[in-house]
């Protein structure tokens, strides 16, 4: 669905702008997944569709964390936001007897 495609996006500095139409079906595949906020351009006479992607979103970052894919997204200045789970409870587990901990 574009695996390339979204790690291009994940390491370029938006607004990007694609043209092509096997690029542009790709962007459609990633803007309906929920990864990416794209506007697309009516094709004007002999010239390519074009996109113009202009954001990843939350989901977005997500996946790309999820699956490894971002490799240089995190450093990215405006998307620096990180997110953090912490435990609710510590779970013990027993020791059996005569065990040293």
């Amino acid at each position: 669905m574009g695996h390339t495609l979204f790690t291009q996006v994940l390491a370029a500095r938006l607004p990007m702008q694609f043209w092509g139409d096997s690029v542009i079906d790709q962007l459609k595949h990633l803007e309906d997944a929920g990864y990416i906020k794209v506007a697309f351009s009516p094709p004007h006479g002999a010239a390519p569709p074009r996109a113009t992607v202009n954001e990843i979103t939350h989901l977005g970052r997500a996946v790309a964390r999820y699956c490894g894919t971002d490799d240089g997204f995190s450093s990215r200045p405006h998307q620096g936001m990180r997110v953090g789970v912490e435990p609710r409870h510590r779970v013990a587990f027993p020791t059996l007897a005569g065990q040293r901990t």
